[in-house]
C-alpha cells in the first residue's frame, strides 16, 4: 500500500505545480483556476477507467509521469509566445480553456492510470483480501497530506518549477529487477536534468527574449525583472506591477493626490504598492511627518531597496504584510494613503478595490485625511462596459466615504474623504504653493485634467445601479474580466441579470432532472449519489479556496495545505465510517451533515471575514469537507456491491463517478456559480442540491 501514499505525494506536488504555473503563466486569475482543477479531475478519471490493449509496465508510468509534467510546463511557458500574447496579458475565454485541455491533462491522465494499475496489480497479488476497496483511497489520500504539507512549508519558494520532475523516482521501488529501477531512474534523473537547464531558457522566450535581470519564486508567485528596450519592467504572480518608463504617470497621481492636503503642514503617508516607480521619491518633495510604504511580498521591497540611495531608504517605513491585515490592526492614523496597484483582473486585487476595503482605509484616515487611488479608465469616451466597471468601484468607495474627486485620464484618478469636500480648485492652488519639481507634470496638465466638462461628463456617465463591489460578489472583478473579454470578442454582450436568471432557471431544471433519473434506474441513482457528492465536494472547496483569497490572499501559497487537509479529513471519514457503517445505515445522513455545514458557513460569512481566525476556521472547513467526502465513500461501496460489481470496479466506479462530479462542479463553480451569482448564492444552492439528495435517500 505504500506506493499509493508515493502516488499521492506525487499527484499532490504535480498538481499543486502544474495549476500555479497554469494559473500565473496563462490564466491570470483564480476562476480559471478553479476550471482547471476541473480538467485536472476530469483527466485523472479518464486515466483512471482507460482500458489499454496492454498494462503499462511500472517503469513505463514512472517515466510517463517525469515527461508528462516536463511536457505540461514547459508549454505552459511556451504557449503565449505560440498564440502571439504579452506574458502579462489576459487571454481569451476560448484560449485558456482550450490551453488547459492540452496543458494540464496529460500528466492527470497519466497519475490517473497509474492509480488503475496500482489497484489491479494488488488485487491480482492479494485477490482475497477483503474490505480494500476504500483503502485505496486512504493510501492515496496520506500521500496527498504529505504531498501538500511538504509543498506549503518547504517547496512554495521554487523559483524552477522543473525541479519537481524527478518526483516520479518514489515509484521505481515497486520495480523488483534491479537493471529496470538503474534504467528507469536513469531516464528520469536524465530528462529531469535537461528540463531544468532550459528552464531559464524558456523564461527569456516567455518575455519575448527580453534580458532576465531577477527570477525569483516566492509564495505569491514568481518575482520577474526584464529588461528590453531600455525599459525596465517588474512582474509579480503574472501581473504587471511596474516599469521604469512610469515616471509621467507617477508623477501625475501622486501630485494630483497630495495636493488634497495643506504642502505647508508635516504629513503621516501611507502608500500601498510596489513602490519602485519613482514613488518614493515624488513623494519625499513633501513635508513628511513619516511615510510608511506597504506591500504583501517581500521580494518587492528587496528589489525596491537596491532602487533608491540609502538615504532615501532610511526615510521610509517598509512593511511587509497583507494591507488589509494590516489595516485592520494597525491604529496609526494618516494624513494621505496613496495606493497604486494593479486593476482587479484577480480576486486577489480585486480585494483592494472592495466596499469592505474602503471603509477599512476609512478608518485609518485622519478627520480630514484623504485617500486616493487609481483604475483603468478613459478620458473622452466612456464605453458601456468601463462605465460598468468604473461604477461598480465609485459605487463602492461612495459606501464608505462622503465626499470624492474623480480626475478622469487612461488611469482614472480618484481621490476621497470624510471629513472635507474635495475639490479641484482646491488641489490647484495648493499645487501652486508646493511647486515640486517635476518632469513631466506641469500646472497646465493639471487645470487641463480639472477641466469641468471632462469632471462632469465622468460625473453623469456613472451607473448607480451596477452593484457595488464587494468580497462576497465581485462587480469589480467580474467586470474587468469582461472588460478584457471585449478585446478578443467585440461583439460580446452580456446582461448580468439575464445571466443570474438564466442560471437560477437551469440550475432548477438539473434539479427536476435529478428526481426523474433517480425513480427510472437504481444504478443511476447510485451513480448520481456519487456524482453530487464530488459536484458538492469540489464545490464548496473551490468557494473556500476563493474565500481564502478573499480574506488573506495567500491561496497559492497555502493550497497545499489546504488540500492535504481535505485529504486528511478524507482518510479519517474512510476509516471512521468503515467501523461503524452497516447495512441499515441511511446514506441520506451524509446529504444533511452537508447542508447542515454549508447552512452554518452561509449564516456566518461576515462574522469570519470579520474574524483574526479566518484562516483557520477556513482550514477546519477545509477538512470537514474531506471528511464528509471520505465518509460517504463505505456507503457507495456497499451500494456497489449490492449491484455485484467486483473490488476493483467498486474503487474505479467511485473514482470516476466522484471525479466526474467534481468535474462539473468546478465548470459550475468556475464559470457559471461564483462569477455570476457571488459566493452567498453560490452556497445557497449547494444547500438546495444537498437538500434535493438529502429527501431523496430518506426512504433507502
Amino acid at each position: 500500500m505504500i506506493i499509493f501514499v508515493f502516488l499521492g505525494i506525487i499527484t499532490s506536488i504535480f498538481q499543486l505545480v502544474v495549476l500555479r504555473e497554469f494559473s500565473f503563466s496563462i490564466a491570470k486569475h483564480e476562476l480559471v483556476l478553479v476550471v482547471a482543477s476541473g480538467v485536472w479531475i476530469i483527466a485523472c478519471s479518464l486515466g483512471s477507467i482507460a482500458k489499454l490493449p496492454k498494462k503499462l509496465p511500472n517503469p513505463k508510468l514512472a517515466i510517463g509521469a517525469c515527461l508528462g509534467f516536463s511536457f505540461s510546463i514547459c508549454l505552459i511557458h511556451l504557449a503565449k509566445t505560440l498564440t502571439g500574447l504579452k506574458y502579462y496579458e489576459a487571454a481569451s475565454l476560448g484560449e485558456v480553456i482550450l490551453l488547459s485541455l492540452i496543458l494540464v491533462s496529460p500528466t492527470a491522465f497519466i497519475l490517473g492510470l497509474a492509480f488503475r494499475q496500482f489497484t489491479g496489480n494488488f488485487i491480482e497479488i492479494h485477490p482475497f483480501a477483503k474490505n480494500i476497496s476504500t483503502k485505496f483511497f486512504a493510501w492515496e489520500a496520506a500521500g496527498f497530506f504529505a504531498g501538500g504539507t511538504a509543498f506549503t512549508f518547504f517547496f512554495r519558494d521554487y523559483p524552477n518549477p522543473l525541479v519537481f520532475s524527478l518526483l516520479p523516482l518514489l515509484l521505481l521501488p515497486v520495480i523488483n529487477k534491479i537493471y529496470l529501477k538503474v534504467l528507469s531512474a536513469s531516464f528520469i534523473i536524465i530528462i529531469a536534468a535537461l528540463s531544468i537547464m532550459s528552464f531559464n531558457s524558456m523564461i527569456k522566450k516567455e518575455f519575448a527574449g527580453a534580458r532576465i535581470l531577477m527570477n525569483l519564486g516566492s509564495r505569491y508567485g514568481p518575482v520577474v525583472v526584464a529588461r528590453q528596450a531600455g525599459v525596465t519592467s517588474l512582474f509579480s504572480g503574472g501581473s504587471l506591477l511596474a516599469t521604469s518608463e512610469d515616471k509621467a504617470s507617477v508623477e501625475e497621481f501622486i501630485h494630483l493626490s497630495l495636493c488634497a492636503e495643506d504642502p505647508e503642514a508635516e504629513k503621516d503617508i501611507l502608500f500601498i504598492g510596489a513602490a519602485v516607480s519613482g514613488q518614493i521619491e515624488e513623494i519625499s518633495k513633501y513635508k513628511l511627518s513619516s511615510l510608511d510604504c506597504l506591500q504583501i511580498n517581500p521580494l518587492i521591497w528587496k528589489f525596491a531597496k537596491h532602487l533608491h540611495s540609502a538615504e532615501l531608504n532610511n526615510q521610509v517605513n517598509f512593511i511587509t504584510d497583507d494591507p488589509r491585515r494590516f489595516l485592520k490592526k494597525s491604529n496609526k492614523q494618516y494624513d494621505s494613503i496613496l495606493m497604486n496597484m494593479p486593476p482587479p483582473s484577480t480576486l486577489a486585487l480585486n480585494r483592494y478595490f472592495t466596499e469592505d476595503f474602503f471603509k477599512l482605509v476609512a478608518a485609518r484616515l485622519k478627520p480630514k485625511g484623504s485617500f486616493a487611488f487609481t483604475i483603468p479608465s478613459k478620458r473622452e469616451i466612456l464605453s458601456p462596459q468601463f462605465i460598468k466597471f468604473n461604477s461598480s468601484i465609485i459605487n463602492a468607495l461612495d459606501k464608505a466615504f462622503n465626499s470624492r474627486l474623480l480626475i478622469p485620464s487612461d488611469s482614472m484618478i480618484i481621490i476621497a474623504s470624510n471629513g472635507k469636500k474635495i475639490e479641484g480648485q482646491r488641489l490647484l492652488e495648493n499645487f501652486a504653493k508646493a511647486k515640486p519639481d517635476t518632469d513631466f507634470f506641469t500646472i497646465y496638465l493639471f487645470k487641463d485634467y480639472l477641466s469641468a466638462s471632462m469632471l462632469n461628463y465622468t460625473e453623469n456617465m456613472l451607473d448607480r445601479k451596477i452593484p457595488a463591489n464587494t468580497d462576497l460578489y465581485p462587480s469589480g472583478f467580474l467586470n474587468y474580466l469582461i472588460l478584457e473579454q471585449i478585446k478578443f470578442y467585440p461583439d460580446l454582450k452580456i446582461n448580468l441579470k439575464k445571466i443570474r436568471l438564466d442560471i437560477i432557471i437551469f440550475l432548477s431544471l438539473c434539479g427536476l432532472a435529478i428526481i426523474i433519473i433517480s425513480r427510472l434506474s437504481p444504478k443511476a441513482s447510485c451513480l448520481l449519489d456519487i456524482g453530487a457528492i464530488g459536484f458538492t465536494s469540489i464545490s464548496l472547496s473551490s468557494i473556500i479556496l476563493i474565500l481564502f483569497q478573499l480574506f488573506s490572499a495567500a491561496l497559492f501559497w497555502k493550497l497545499g495545505l489546504l488540500i492535504a487537509l481535505f485529504m486528511a479529513g478524507v482518510v479519517i471519514g474512510i476509516i471512521s465510517t468503515e467501523k461503524i457503517i452497516s447495512t441499515s445505515t441511511k446514506l441520506y445522513r451524509i446529504y444533511l451533515f452537508w447542508m447542515i455545514a454549508i447552512i452554518i458557513l452561509f449564516l456566518n460569512l461576515k462574522t469570519i471575514d470579520r474574524s483574526d481566525y479566518a484562516e483557520f476556521i477556513l482550514y477546519l472547513y477545509a477538512g470537514l469537507g474531506g471528511l464528509l467526502t471520505g465518509g460517504a465513500y463505505p456507503f457507495f461501496a456497499l451500494e456497489l456491491f449490492k449491484n455485484k460489481l467486483k473490488d476493483q470496479e467498486i474503487v474505479v466506479t467511485i473514482y470516476s463517478a466522484d471525479l466526474c462530479g467534481a468535474f462539473l462542479g468546478t465548470l459550475a463553480c468556475g464559470i457559471l456559480l461564483i462569477p455570476f451569482l457571488g459566493i452567498t448564492d453560490s452556497l445557497l444552492t449547494l444547500i438546495c442540491l444537498n437538500a434535493i439528495f438529502t429527501l431523496k435517500n430518506l426512504r433507502r
